[in-house]
């Protein structure tokens, strides 16, 4: 009887977490190409001077502005990745994009009423504020700690649309493959020829035939733009895959009890538990505010409670997976411990005010 018991109970946990791998695969497919195809129309139409000039790491304002960005964004953790990725690719200053990583899962226009129902406007004013405060703080140290060079070249490289400029020798390349390719280039060679044995000297050129240039149309532009989204979302699929099946395996078999049982009220080291608990959980804080009120319920504190939602909304696991992709691992580790103190900081910092 016990075992049959047992049998069915794990039978719905790998239903869950089957359940819960499928619908995050889909939701991430669709969220993280639709993020890039909107990044990159936007890339294609604001000039990257702006861009540098609004999130410039050398112009303070360029970090409030980007926490406010992230505030305006209602994207979980793995669908800020994306659009921090254009901002990069945009030559935005580096601080200023990862305040916006920063902010962005954590304060939004949809958080922030659901947060405000449940815990009071008061608290839910102080998380906004303090989570936009250490979002900009660690944004600036680790712009000054110098982690920028931690970011992987490969995605900080310039899109190809000016691959076609004249050269300051004035040779212009032709018969390419593919504005970005690596096939060889043929300069143009001017010559000299006579047209008859008495006529003048006409200049000519010597070479392949140039093709006719072909008009940029928007539906072309858009479909450049969607194939590379759909590039950047596959070169990151061993990722997503790794992150996400850790997530439905920890969704599916994590006793609902253990969370509570362990970041209880009456464990003195709670707040960091919990900081540490949220990170593998993979919990978008609209997700979780739901669950935030039953433990509360069950005597968890608002701090602890707050730290749980910060650890498990700013570093989940599917995003960590999708980072190591775009982070080498001193920014990588730097990224988690920042989550965690900004978790374990506010747990405490309302726990004061509050009790």
């Amino acid at each position: 009887m016990e075992e049959a018991v047992e049998l069915s109970i794990s039978s719905i946990a790998l239903k869950e977490s089957l359940s819960f791998f499928v619908y995050t695969m889909a939701e991430l497919a669709v969220l993280f190409i639709g993020i890039s195809f909107l990044v990159g129309v936007i890339n294609e139409y604001l000039p990257q001077e702006k861009v540098k000039q609004w999130l410039s790491g050398r112009n303070g304002k360029g970090y409030i502005l980007g926490s406010l960005l992230g505030a305006l964004t209602p994207f979980c953790s793995c669908s800020t990745i994306p659009f921090m990725v254009g901002l990069i690719r945009a030559k935005a200053g580096f601080g200023p994009t990862m305040a916006f990583l920063f902010t962005s899962p954590l304060v939004n226009p949809i958080i922030i009423p659901l947060f405000a129902a449940l815990i009071g406007i008061k608290i839910t004013v102080i998380y906004a504020l303090t989570a936009i405060l250490l979002s900009i703080s660690v944004g600036y140290l680790l712009e000054r700690f110098g982690f920028a060079q931690y970011i992987k070249t490969d995605i900080t490289a310039d899109s190809c649309s000016d691959c076609n400029e004249v050269s300051d020798k004035g040779t212009i390349p032709v018969n390419q493959t593919s504005c970005c390719g690596d096939s060889p280039q043929t300069e143009l060679q001017p010559v000299l020829a006579r047209e008859n044995s008495s006529g003048p000297t006409i200049a000519t050129v010597q070479g392949p035939p140039i093709p006719i240039a072909s008009v940029t149309t928007k539906s072309s532009t858009w479909g450049r733009i969607f194939y590379d989204a759909v590039k950047l979302y596959k070169s990151m699929l061993p990722f997503i895959i790794i992150g996400v099946t850790i997530g439905a395996v920890i969704h599916g078999f994590l006793p609902a009890d253990f969370v509570a049982t362990v970041a209880g009220s009456d464990n003195p080291f709670a707040i960091p538990v919990s900081a540490v608990i949220g990170v593998p959980l993979y919990l978008r804080v609209s997700t979780m505010i739901p669950i935030a009120a039953t433990l509360i319920a069950k005597g968890m504190s608002i701090g602890a409670v707050l730290a749980l939602i910060i650890g498990g909304a700013g570093a989940s696991l599917p995003e960590l997976a999708m980072l190591k992709g775009l982070f080498r691992i001193p920014l990588l580790a730097a990224f988690i411990s920042s989550v965690i103190f900004m978790a374990v900081f506010t747990g405490f910092f309302v726990n004061y005010l509050v009790l």
